[in-house]
């Protein structure tokens, strides 16, 4: 999925996930319905990279929590839109009168209504608040800015998991097929140990050819019990990079292991050179960080701009009048704080960020010109390789072990040629296991797919 082309792109994605989070149970009848329909009936899910991958992006655990913190990013964009409320006090209440206290009255305090409030003196203000300086929209302008901080750090998880993804993806289907050599070598001496007793027993070899079968034979054994250690080791981590639990094994389809040569080939350098920087989430976070910092100080700064509050209030048998309204107004008085400290922490942190930015964008540039060196390096290796290799390998295997059987070789020769066979199997299939980690690592270097 082309989920990081821009940031366009890359909101499309996250709009996405939200909505597969928001609606799992449609999700689950889909891909999710017939991965664990597989699981019920064989305890084995086999699927293809890109059927892994999509089945990943819908249930890994971690995307759909990142998604959440959007989510409270937005919120603080709606709270810093908010006006403060304003406050309402009510106060010099008298709770009775004695008749010394009415003797000083020239008349009694009328009721408010009924019989409530006679000769009841109380004091009632209104205060709001009135944010100066654009403040609020300073404010949101900030909160902004950690929305957008919040989608690239969800498009930086999502490029580390993915990266984390396809390689042990990668891992595994190399273990599965580098094991299923072994598997094949092992039925094979299996077939020969059989035959080999029976002409140990009428005494057509000796002793020791058919101990050293049962020698390699242990051998093989050995490699496959240590293979398979590494394999549930990288079955577990895959399990829960997809949110799997449970027994069931896990299985990578064979077909997409060997690379698309022409694909790999037609890259355009310079082209990806130029545009790689508007796709790194860790770059653009770096100049989101910067920023902040600036929108931060033009908020600080208006910070030393005092708001002011306006008051209305009602005063009831408190002064000379039975009946007061009054009107004022409160302002705080810059003359101590100025807000000075939080200004110049804005300010340094716009020049401490600003040099971490370019520092992020160096580091960027020198990763992508070596990653595309090694990737061009496994790429003229696998090349190398005839592509027909492999398969002659395979028939020339096959013709050794029916002369062997039938004597026209000897058991030295075969097992040297064996030996040989199983480290070329090996080289082969490193070479494809390489080139797939190599372009995984360019893929991760640009920050989206190619």
């Amino acid at each position: 999925m082309k989920l990081k082309d821009d940031l366009t792109g890359g909101r499309k994605m996250l709009g996405f996930v939200q909505f597969i989070s928001k609606v799992a149970v449609l999700i689950f009848i889909g891909i999710s319905s017939s991965v664990f329909g597989q699981l019920s009936q064989t305890d084995t899910l086999k699927l293809s990279r890109q059927q892994y991958e999509e089945f990943f992006l819908k249930q890994n655990l971690l995307l759909l929590a990142e998604t959440y913190k959007i989510n409270q990013a937005e919120a603080m964009v709606l709270q810093a839109k908010l006006w403060p409320n304003p406050s309402l006090s009510i106060e010099e209440i008298n709770l009775w009168t004695t008749n010394k206290q009415l003797s000083y009255l020239d008349e009694p305090l009328p009721q408010i209504f009924g019989n409530v409030a006679q000769n009841t003196q109380f004091a009632v203000q209104l205060e709001q608040q009135i944010i100066t300086a654009g403040k609020r929209k300073k404010l949101m302008d900030v909160e902004r800015v950690g929305v957008k901080v919040a989608e690239q750090e969800f498009e930086e998880l999502l490029r580390n998991l993915k990266y984390e993804f396809r390689n042990t993806l990668t891992e595994l289907q190399y273990l599965q097929l580098y094991t299923q050599v072994f598997f094949k070598q092992q039925d094979l001496i299996n077939n020969l140990l059989n035959a080999y007793r029976r002409q140990l027993e009428n005494d057509h070899i000796s002793k020791g050819e058919y101990m050293r079968l049962q020698t390699l034979q242990l051998e093989l054994s050995r490699e496959i019990n240590a293979l398979s250690k590494t394999k549930n080791e990288t079955e577990k981590e895959l399990k829960v990079l997809l949110s799997i639990t449970g027994p069931a094994s896990l299985f990578v389809l064979e077909d997409d292991f060997t690379p698309d040569l022409h694909k790999l080939k037609s890259f355009d350098v310079l082209t990806l050179q130029q545009d790689f920087l508007n796709y790194r989430p860790d770059v653009k976070l770096a100049e989101l960080e910067n920023e902040h910092f600036k929108s931060l100080l033009t908020y600080e700064k208006s910070q030393a701009i005092p708001d002011f509050s306006l008051n209305a209030s009602y005063d009831r048998g408190g002064g000379v009048w039975p009946s007061f309204f009054g009107f004022g107004l409160s302002i705080d008085l810059p003359i101590f704080n100025r807000n000075q400290g939080a200004i110049a922490y804005a300010h340094v942190g716009v020049e401490n960020t600003s040099l971490l930015s370019d520092d992020i964008r160096l580091r960027a540039q020198a990763e992508f010109e070596q990653y595309f060196k090694d990737f061009r390096t496994s790429l003229l290796f696998y090349e190398s390789i005839e592509s027909e290799f492999e398969m002659d390998l395979d028939e020339i295997f096959e013709s050794y072990t029916r002369n062997f059987m039938s004597r026209n070789i000897g058991l030295l020769q075969y097992l040297d040629f064996q030996e040989a066979y199983l480290e070329n199997k090996k080289i082969i299939l490193e070479s494809k296991k390489e080139l797939h980690l190599q372009f995984e690592r360019l893929q991760h270097t640009i920050g989206k797919d190619i």
